[in-house]
Protein backbone atom coordinates (compact mmCIF):
# COMPACT_ATOMS: atom_id res chain seq x y z
CA UNK A 1 0.00 0.00 0.00
CA UNK A 2 1.12 3.53 -0.74
CA UNK A 3 1.70 6.00 1.68
CA UNK A 4 1.87 8.66 -1.11
CA UNK A 5 -1.54 7.59 -2.14
CA UNK A 6 -3.91 6.94 1.49
CA UNK A 7 -7.26 7.13 -1.08
CA UNK A 8 -6.51 3.93 -3.07
CA UNK A 9 -4.75 2.32 0.05
CA UNK A 10 -7.98 2.53 2.14
CA UNK A 11 -10.16 1.50 -0.79
CA UNK A 12 -8.21 -1.73 -1.13
CA UNK A 13 -8.76 -2.27 2.61
CA UNK A 14 -12.14 -1.03 2.58
CA UNK A 15 -13.00 -3.40 -0.24
CA UNK A 16 -10.69 -6.73 0.69
CA UNK A 17 -11.17 -6.97 4.18
CA UNK A 18 -13.18 -10.12 5.39
CA UNK A 19 -13.99 -12.01 8.91
CA UNK A 20 -10.88 -13.85 8.84
CA UNK A 21 -8.81 -11.25 8.56
CA UNK A 22 -10.13 -9.83 12.56
CA UNK A 23 -8.17 -10.83 15.22
CA UNK A 24 -10.84 -12.23 18.05
CA UNK A 25 -10.64 -9.46 20.56
CA UNK A 26 -11.50 -6.81 17.80
CA UNK A 27 -14.60 -9.48 17.17
CA UNK A 28 -15.68 -9.42 20.60
CA UNK A 29 -15.72 -5.60 20.79
CA UNK A 30 -17.47 -5.54 17.83
CA UNK A 31 -20.27 -7.51 19.01
CA UNK A 32 -20.51 -5.24 22.30
CA UNK A 33 -20.55 -2.25 19.70
CA UNK A 34 -23.61 -3.51 18.08
CA UNK A 35 -25.50 -4.83 20.79
CA UNK A 36 -24.65 -1.16 22.57
CA UNK A 37 -25.75 0.68 19.49
CA UNK A 38 -28.90 -0.92 18.95
CA UNK A 39 -30.23 -0.70 22.47
CA UNK A 40 -29.11 3.43 22.17
CA UNK A 41 -31.22 3.08 19.46
CA UNK A 42 -34.53 1.22 20.14
CA UNK A 43 -34.46 3.75 23.13
CA UNK A 44 -34.38 6.96 21.27
CA UNK A 45 -37.56 5.75 19.65
CA UNK A 46 -39.28 7.61 22.29
CA UNK A 47 -36.17 9.78 24.49
CA UNK A 48 -34.26 11.27 20.95
CA UNK A 49 -35.09 14.76 20.30
CA UNK A 50 -36.30 15.04 17.28
CA UNK A 51 -35.97 11.43 16.34
CA UNK A 52 -40.01 10.95 16.02
CA UNK A 53 -40.26 14.03 12.97
CA UNK A 54 -36.99 12.14 11.60
CA UNK A 55 -38.67 9.05 11.53
CA UNK A 56 -41.52 10.71 10.40
CA UNK A 57 -40.25 12.21 7.41
CA UNK A 58 -37.95 8.86 6.19
CA UNK A 59 -40.99 7.24 6.40
CA UNK A 60 -42.75 9.57 4.57
CA UNK A 61 -40.04 9.70 1.72
CA UNK A 62 -40.38 5.98 1.88
CA UNK A 63 -38.75 3.79 -1.24
CA UNK A 64 -38.64 0.43 -1.72
CA UNK A 65 -38.82 -1.48 1.47
CA UNK A 66 -35.24 -2.94 1.76
CA UNK A 67 -34.27 -1.73 5.20
CA UNK A 68 -35.98 -0.91 8.79
CA UNK A 69 -36.13 1.73 10.51
CA UNK A 70 -36.15 1.08 13.99
CA UNK A 71 -39.10 1.42 16.44
CA UNK A 72 -41.01 1.38 12.70
CA UNK A 73 -42.52 -2.06 11.26
CA UNK A 74 -42.46 -0.03 7.96
CA UNK A 75 -39.28 -0.45 5.66
CA UNK A 76 -37.87 2.29 3.69
CA UNK A 77 -34.99 2.84 1.21
CA UNK A 78 -31.26 1.59 2.37
CA UNK A 79 -30.31 5.62 2.52
CA UNK A 80 -33.18 6.58 4.11
CA UNK A 81 -33.27 3.90 6.84
CA UNK A 82 -29.34 4.43 7.52
CA UNK A 83 -30.53 8.71 7.66
CA UNK A 84 -33.05 7.57 10.68
CA UNK A 85 -31.40 4.87 12.66
CA UNK A 86 -27.95 7.43 12.14
CA UNK A 87 -30.14 9.51 14.10
CA UNK A 88 -31.49 7.27 16.51
CA UNK A 89 -28.40 6.13 17.57
CA UNK A 90 -26.50 8.61 18.55
CA UNK A 91 -29.51 10.79 19.74
CA UNK A 92 -29.07 10.37 23.48
CA UNK A 93 -25.28 10.52 23.72
CA UNK A 94 -24.80 7.30 24.41
CA UNK A 95 -23.25 5.56 22.06
CA UNK A 96 -19.75 3.34 21.69
CA UNK A 97 -17.12 6.28 21.08
CA UNK A 98 -13.54 6.76 21.25
CA UNK A 99 -11.63 9.26 22.63
CA UNK A 100 -10.66 12.55 20.44
CA UNK A 101 -8.02 10.84 18.61
CA UNK A 102 -10.37 7.81 17.65
CA UNK A 103 -13.42 9.35 16.30
CA UNK A 104 -17.12 8.97 17.48
CA UNK A 105 -16.89 4.96 16.30
CA UNK A 106 -20.88 4.63 17.42
CA UNK A 107 -22.23 6.88 14.40
CA UNK A 108 -20.56 4.43 11.90
CA UNK A 109 -20.98 1.29 13.64
CA UNK A 110 -24.35 0.15 13.00
CA UNK A 111 -26.91 2.53 10.61
CA UNK A 112 -25.05 2.29 7.19
CA UNK A 113 -23.94 -1.41 7.27
CA UNK A 114 -26.91 -2.84 8.90
CA UNK A 115 -29.35 -0.75 6.22
CA UNK A 116 -27.16 -2.16 3.51
CA UNK A 117 -27.08 -5.64 5.00
CA UNK A 118 -30.94 -5.49 4.95
CA UNK A 119 -31.19 -4.37 1.45
CA UNK A 120 -28.79 -6.99 -0.09
CA UNK A 121 -30.06 -9.47 2.54
CA UNK A 122 -28.87 -12.68 3.57
CA UNK A 123 -25.67 -11.03 4.89
CA UNK A 124 -23.99 -13.46 7.26
CA UNK A 125 -23.28 -12.46 10.82
CA UNK A 126 -19.43 -12.94 9.57
CA UNK A 127 -19.75 -10.43 6.67
CA UNK A 128 -21.58 -8.11 8.93
CA UNK A 129 -19.07 -7.75 11.29
CA UNK A 130 -16.62 -7.35 8.89
CA UNK A 131 -18.45 -4.32 7.27
CA UNK A 132 -18.80 -2.91 10.59
CA UNK A 133 -14.62 -3.16 10.87
CA UNK A 134 -13.86 -1.26 8.00
CA UNK A 135 -16.48 0.93 9.15
CA UNK A 136 -14.87 1.81 12.34
CA UNK A 137 -11.43 1.32 11.29
CA UNK A 138 -11.59 4.00 8.67
CA UNK A 139 -13.27 6.33 10.81
CA UNK A 140 -10.30 5.89 13.29
CA UNK A 141 -7.87 6.27 10.96
CA UNK A 142 -9.32 9.43 9.27
CA UNK A 143 -9.46 10.98 12.76
CA UNK A 144 -6.68 10.02 14.49
CA UNK A 145 -4.10 11.12 11.36
CA UNK A 146 -5.28 14.84 12.18
CA UNK A 147 -4.30 14.77 15.95
CA UNK A 148 -1.44 12.93 15.26
CA UNK A 149 -0.90 16.03 12.54
CA UNK A 150 -1.79 19.00 15.06
CA UNK A 151 -4.78 19.56 14.87
CA UNK A 152 -8.17 19.12 16.40
CA UNK A 153 -11.07 17.24 14.68
CA UNK A 154 -13.66 19.31 16.31
CA UNK A 155 -12.39 23.29 15.73
CA UNK A 156 -15.37 24.48 13.64
CA UNK A 157 -17.30 21.26 12.28
CA UNK A 158 -18.86 18.48 14.42
CA UNK A 159 -16.14 15.81 13.87
CA UNK A 160 -18.41 12.85 14.92
CA UNK A 161 -20.20 13.97 11.34
CA UNK A 162 -17.77 15.24 9.21
CA UNK A 163 -15.53 12.31 10.29
CA UNK A 164 -17.88 9.78 9.73
CA UNK A 165 -18.71 9.81 6.10
CA UNK A 166 -16.17 7.88 4.43
CA UNK A 167 -15.85 4.87 7.34
CA UNK A 168 -20.14 4.99 6.70
CA UNK A 169 -19.25 4.59 2.79
CA UNK A 170 -16.87 2.01 2.72
CA UNK A 171 -18.83 0.02 5.47
CA UNK A 172 -21.75 -0.24 3.08
CA UNK A 173 -19.33 -0.55 0.03
CA UNK A 174 -17.96 -3.41 1.67
CA UNK A 175 -21.33 -5.29 2.03
CA UNK A 176 -22.52 -4.42 -1.57
CA UNK A 177 -19.26 -6.14 -2.57
CA UNK A 178 -17.00 -2.88 -4.47
CA UNK A 179 -14.24 -3.87 -5.68
CA UNK A 180 -10.82 -0.97 -5.03
CA UNK A 181 -11.22 1.14 -8.03
CA UNK A 182 -15.02 1.39 -7.34
CA UNK A 183 -14.56 1.50 -3.34
CA UNK A 184 -12.45 4.71 -4.29
CA UNK A 185 -15.14 6.63 -6.12
CA UNK A 186 -17.62 6.00 -3.08
CA UNK A 187 -15.31 7.34 -1.07
CA UNK A 188 -15.09 10.63 -3.51
CA UNK A 189 -18.85 10.49 -3.50
CA UNK A 190 -19.08 10.81 0.30
CA UNK A 191 -16.47 13.71 0.26
CA UNK A 192 -18.43 15.55 -2.19
CA UNK A 193 -21.55 15.32 1.00
CA UNK A 194 -19.71 15.90 3.88
CA UNK A 195 -21.10 18.67 5.67
CA UNK A 196 -20.93 19.08 9.87
CA UNK A 197 -20.98 22.58 10.89
CA UNK A 198 -20.50 23.08 14.66
CA UNK A 199 -22.75 26.20 15.12
CA UNK A 200 -25.10 23.81 15.91
CA UNK A 201 -23.09 23.00 19.46
CA UNK A 202 -21.79 26.38 19.45
CA UNK A 203 -25.80 28.29 19.30
CA UNK A 204 -26.78 26.46 22.18
CA UNK A 205 -28.16 22.97 21.85
CA UNK A 206 -30.80 22.63 19.37
CA UNK A 207 -32.77 19.33 18.98
CA UNK A 208 -31.30 19.22 15.72
CA UNK A 209 -27.65 18.84 17.36
CA UNK A 210 -28.93 15.62 18.74
CA UNK A 211 -29.11 14.06 15.08
CA UNK A 212 -26.07 14.80 13.32
CA UNK A 213 -25.33 10.91 12.96
CA UNK A 214 -27.95 10.34 10.32
CA UNK A 215 -26.32 12.66 7.68
CA UNK A 216 -23.10 10.86 7.25
CA UNK A 217 -24.90 7.19 7.45
CA UNK A 218 -27.24 8.33 5.05
CA UNK A 219 -24.54 9.83 2.95
CA UNK A 220 -22.50 6.71 2.52
CA UNK A 221 -25.00 4.08 1.36
CA UNK A 222 -26.07 6.96 -0.83
CA UNK A 223 -22.40 7.10 -1.91
CA UNK A 224 -21.88 3.34 -2.33
CA UNK A 225 -24.85 2.80 -4.14
CA UNK A 226 -23.91 5.74 -6.43
CA UNK A 227 -20.48 3.99 -6.97
CA UNK A 228 -21.93 0.38 -7.28
CA UNK A 229 -23.97 1.70 -10.37
CA UNK A 230 -21.31 3.14 -11.78
CA UNK A 231 -20.58 6.63 -10.50
CA UNK A 232 -17.15 7.23 -10.96
CA UNK A 233 -15.38 9.73 -8.26
CA UNK A 234 -12.03 8.64 -8.24
CA UNK A 235 -10.12 11.36 -6.39
CA UNK A 236 -7.47 11.97 -3.60
CA UNK A 237 -10.19 12.58 -0.68
CA UNK A 238 -7.44 14.29 2.03
CA UNK A 239 -5.02 16.58 0.06
CA UNK A 240 -4.98 19.71 -2.00
CA UNK A 241 -6.54 21.53 -3.66
CA UNK A 242 -9.94 20.75 -2.11
CA UNK A 243 -9.67 17.45 -0.22
CA UNK A 244 -11.00 17.10 3.38
CA UNK A 245 -7.76 17.99 5.32
CA UNK A 246 -7.00 20.71 2.73
CA UNK A 247 -10.40 22.18 2.22
CA UNK A 248 -11.40 21.95 6.55
CA UNK A 249 -8.41 21.71 8.67
CA UNK A 250 -5.65 23.50 6.79
CA UNK A 251 -3.76 20.86 5.12
CA UNK A 252 -3.36 18.90 8.71
CA UNK A 253 -2.79 15.61 8.76
CA UNK A 254 -0.12 12.56 9.71
CA UNK A 255 -0.91 10.65 6.39
CA UNK A 256 1.42 7.67 7.31
CA UNK A 257 -1.09 7.08 10.02
CA UNK A 258 -3.69 6.51 7.27
CA UNK A 259 -1.96 3.42 5.87
CA UNK A 260 0.54 2.03 8.11
CA UNK A 261 -0.33 -1.01 9.50
CA UNK A 262 -3.22 -1.24 8.04
CA UNK A 263 -5.27 -4.31 7.85
CA UNK A 264 -2.81 -5.60 11.01
CA UNK A 265 -2.98 -2.90 13.10
CA UNK A 266 -6.87 -1.92 13.92
CA UNK A 267 -7.06 1.76 15.19
CA UNK A 268 -10.96 1.05 16.01
CA UNK A 269 -9.62 -1.48 19.21
CA UNK A 270 -9.63 1.91 21.15
CA UNK A 271 -13.33 1.80 21.75
CA UNK A 272 -15.05 3.11 24.69
CA UNK A 273 -18.36 2.45 26.14
CA UNK A 274 -20.29 4.73 27.87
CA UNK A 275 -22.13 4.49 31.20
CA UNK A 276 -24.11 7.13 31.18
CA UNK A 277 -26.08 8.73 28.60
CA UNK A 278 -23.91 12.11 28.19
CA UNK A 279 -21.11 13.63 26.97
CA UNK A 280 -17.84 12.38 27.84
CA UNK A 281 -16.97 15.65 29.50
CA UNK A 282 -19.79 15.27 32.41
CA UNK A 283 -18.88 12.16 33.12
CA UNK A 284 -16.13 12.60 36.02
CA UNK A 285 -18.60 14.63 37.84
CA UNK A 286 -21.52 12.32 37.44
CA UNK A 287 -19.18 9.52 39.76
CA UNK A 288 -17.92 12.44 41.82
CA UNK A 289 -21.32 13.34 42.41
CA UNK A 290 -22.03 9.43 43.02
CA UNK A 291 -19.20 8.69 45.57
CA UNK A 292 -20.28 12.28 47.68
CA UNK A 293 -24.26 10.81 47.27
CA UNK A 294 -23.24 7.27 49.03
CA UNK A 295 -21.34 8.90 51.69
CA UNK A 296 -25.24 9.49 52.71
CA UNK A 297 -25.86 13.37 51.66
CA UNK A 298 -29.15 14.00 51.49
CA UNK A 299 -30.37 16.95 48.54
CA UNK A 300 -32.42 18.83 52.04
CA UNK A 301 -28.69 18.71 53.30
CA UNK A 302 -27.03 20.49 50.80
CA UNK A 303 -26.44 24.19 51.18
CA UNK A 304 -24.14 25.06 47.99
CA UNK A 305 -22.01 23.00 45.31
CA UNK A 306 -19.05 24.00 43.33
CA UNK A 307 -17.56 22.31 40.53
CA UNK A 308 -13.64 22.90 39.62
CA UNK A 309 -13.33 22.33 35.63
CA UNK A 310 -10.62 22.55 33.22
CA UNK A 311 -10.74 25.64 31.05
CA UNK A 312 -11.70 23.64 28.06
CA UNK A 313 -14.89 22.31 29.22
CA UNK A 314 -16.15 25.96 29.91
CA UNK A 315 -19.30 25.07 27.26
CA UNK A 316 -20.02 22.31 29.55
CA UNK A 317 -21.31 24.80 32.16
CA UNK A 318 -22.04 27.59 30.53
CA UNK A 319 -23.86 29.61 30.29
CA UNK A 320 -24.52 28.57 33.50
CA UNK A 321 -28.36 29.72 33.77
CA UNK A 322 -29.00 27.59 30.78
CA UNK A 323 -27.04 24.06 31.82
CA UNK A 324 -28.19 24.30 35.41
CA UNK A 325 -31.56 24.30 33.88
CA UNK A 326 -31.55 22.50 30.22
CA UNK A 327 -34.63 22.63 27.72
CA UNK A 328 -34.03 19.59 26.46
CA UNK A 329 -32.27 16.09 26.38
CA UNK A 330 -29.72 17.17 24.21
CA UNK A 331 -28.41 20.34 26.11
CA UNK A 332 -28.91 18.08 29.58
CA UNK A 333 -26.39 15.59 28.32
CA UNK A 334 -23.86 18.10 27.89
CA UNK A 335 -24.49 20.18 31.49
CA UNK A 336 -22.17 19.39 34.22
CA UNK A 337 -24.32 22.11 36.23
CA UNK A 338 -27.58 19.82 35.57
CA UNK A 339 -26.09 15.96 35.58
CA UNK A 340 -24.15 16.71 39.06
CA UNK A 341 -27.55 17.80 40.90
CA UNK A 342 -29.18 15.05 39.13
CA UNK A 343 -26.80 12.29 40.92
CA UNK A 344 -26.45 14.66 44.41
CA UNK A 345 -30.33 14.73 44.51
CA UNK A 346 -30.81 11.04 43.80
CA UNK A 347 -27.75 8.89 44.00
CA UNK A 348 -27.87 7.90 39.78
CA UNK A 349 -28.36 8.94 36.30
CA UNK A 350 -30.20 7.16 33.95
CA UNK A 351 -32.21 7.56 31.03
CA UNK A 352 -35.44 8.53 32.74
CA UNK A 353 -33.83 11.54 33.76
CA UNK A 354 -33.44 12.91 30.33
CA UNK A 355 -37.54 12.35 29.48
CA UNK A 356 -39.94 15.46 29.90
CA UNK A 357 -40.78 14.24 33.59
CA UNK A 358 -37.23 13.97 34.60
CA UNK A 359 -35.93 17.42 33.19
CA UNK A 360 -38.77 18.90 35.19
CA UNK A 361 -37.42 17.47 38.50
CA UNK A 362 -37.87 20.10 41.06
CA UNK A 363 -35.23 18.26 43.61
CA UNK A 364 -32.73 18.28 41.07
CA UNK A 365 -33.18 22.03 39.74
CA UNK A 366 -33.06 23.46 43.59
CA UNK A 367 -29.94 21.59 43.86
CA UNK A 368 -28.71 23.02 40.44
CA UNK A 369 -29.33 26.79 41.51
CA UNK A 370 -26.92 26.17 44.11
CA UNK A 371 -24.08 24.93 42.23
CA UNK A 372 -20.83 27.42 40.96
CA UNK A 373 -18.03 26.20 38.88
CA UNK A 374 -14.07 27.54 39.21
CA UNK A 375 -11.96 27.24 36.14
CA UNK A 376 -8.52 25.04 37.63
CA UNK A 377 -6.55 23.93 34.54
CA UNK A 378 -4.98 21.36 37.13
CA UNK A 379 -8.07 19.75 37.10
CA UNK A 380 -7.54 16.33 34.73
CA UNK A 381 -11.50 15.04 35.55
CA UNK A 382 -13.92 16.70 37.43
CA UNK A 383 -14.21 17.92 41.10
CA UNK A 384 -17.10 18.27 42.91
CA UNK A 385 -17.55 19.72 46.50
CA UNK A 386 -20.57 20.18 48.50
CA UNK A 387 -20.94 22.50 51.50
CA UNK A 388 -23.54 20.92 53.44
CA UNK A 389 -26.16 23.19 55.89
CA UNK A 390 -24.18 22.48 59.07
CA UNK A 391 -20.87 23.70 57.72
CA UNK A 392 -19.69 20.47 56.68
CA UNK A 393 -17.67 20.04 53.53
CA UNK A 394 -17.53 16.72 51.19
CA UNK A 395 -15.38 16.63 47.76
CA UNK A 396 -14.68 14.09 45.35
CA UNK A 397 -12.58 14.11 42.75
CA UNK A 398 -12.39 11.43 39.35
CA UNK A 399 -9.70 11.73 36.75
CA UNK A 400 -10.26 8.76 35.20
CA UNK A 401 -13.86 8.27 34.67
CA UNK A 402 -15.81 4.68 33.90
CA UNK A 403 -15.63 4.32 30.37
CA UNK A 404 -11.81 5.13 30.05
CA UNK A 405 -9.39 2.78 28.35
CA UNK A 406 -8.25 1.86 31.71
CA UNK A 407 -11.65 1.30 33.46
CA UNK A 408 -13.96 -0.06 30.60
CA UNK A 409 -17.43 -0.77 30.96
CA UNK A 410 -17.51 -4.58 30.56
CA UNK A 411 -19.73 -6.75 28.87
CA UNK A 412 -22.02 -7.49 31.78
CA UNK A 413 -23.06 -4.03 32.22
CA UNK A 414 -23.36 -3.31 28.92
CA UNK A 415 -26.10 -6.31 28.37
CA UNK A 416 -27.77 -4.96 31.80
CA UNK A 417 -27.40 -1.14 29.82
CA UNK A 418 -29.49 -2.57 26.82
CA UNK A 419 -32.04 -4.33 28.90
CA UNK A 420 -33.03 -0.73 30.04
CA UNK A 421 -32.95 0.90 26.55
CA UNK A 422 -35.08 -1.54 25.83
CA UNK A 423 -37.60 -0.74 28.41
CA UNK A 424 -37.56 3.03 26.56
CA UNK A 425 -38.30 1.40 23.00
CA UNK A 426 -41.36 2.25 21.45
CA UNK A 427 -42.94 -0.93 20.05
CA UNK A 428 -42.56 -2.82 23.45
CA UNK A 429 -39.92 -5.81 23.48
CA UNK A 430 -41.15 -8.75 25.85
CA UNK A 431 -38.59 -10.30 27.53
CA UNK A 432 -37.82 -13.34 25.67
CA UNK A 433 -37.57 -10.87 22.62
CA UNK A 434 -34.76 -9.29 24.65
CA UNK A 435 -32.97 -12.27 25.73
CA UNK A 436 -33.50 -13.54 22.09
CA UNK A 437 -31.94 -10.29 20.86
CA UNK A 438 -28.77 -10.29 23.02
CA UNK A 439 -28.22 -13.82 22.56
CA UNK A 440 -28.31 -12.98 18.67
CA UNK A 441 -25.73 -10.48 18.72
CA UNK A 442 -23.29 -12.95 21.23
CA UNK A 443 -23.50 -14.98 18.92
CA UNK A 444 -23.46 -12.81 15.57
CA UNK A 445 -20.77 -14.71 14.00
CA UNK A 446 -22.61 -17.70 13.43
CA UNK A 447 -25.98 -16.19 12.21
CA UNK A 448 -27.10 -16.68 8.09
CA UNK A 449 -29.02 -13.31 8.52
CA UNK A 450 -28.63 -10.22 10.32
CA UNK A 451 -32.25 -9.24 8.99
CA UNK A 452 -33.43 -11.23 12.59
CA UNK A 453 -31.47 -8.65 14.38
CA UNK A 454 -34.00 -6.04 12.92
CA UNK A 455 -37.24 -9.13 12.76
CA UNK A 456 -36.63 -9.24 16.42
CA UNK A 457 -37.03 -5.66 17.46
CA UNK A 458 -40.75 -6.57 16.82
CA UNK A 459 -40.91 -10.05 18.04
Amino acid sequence: MSETDPTRALASFAASLRYEDLPPALVASIKDMVLDALGVGLAATTLGPACPEVMDVMQRLGGPADSTILGRRQKVAAPNAAFANGALVHALNYDPIGDEATGHLGVACLAAPLATAEAVGGVSGKRFIAAIAVACEITARVTTALVRGGRKPSEKFLSGQVLNYFGAAAGAGNLLGLDETRMASALGLALMQSAGSRQVVLSGDPPAKAIYGAFPNQAGVQAALLAQAGVGAEVDIFNDPAGLYAMIYGGGGDRATLTDGLGKTFLMSAVQFKAWPTSGHVTPFIEAAGEIAARGAAASDIAAIEVAVHSHTRPWVEPLAGRRRPENAAAAGNSIPYCTAKVLAHGSLGLADFTAAGLNDAVAHTLAERLTYRLDDTIEGGRVEVTLKDGRTLAAQVDVPLGHPTRPVGHARLVEKFRDCCTHAAHPLSQSAVDQLIATIEELEWQDDVGRITALTYA
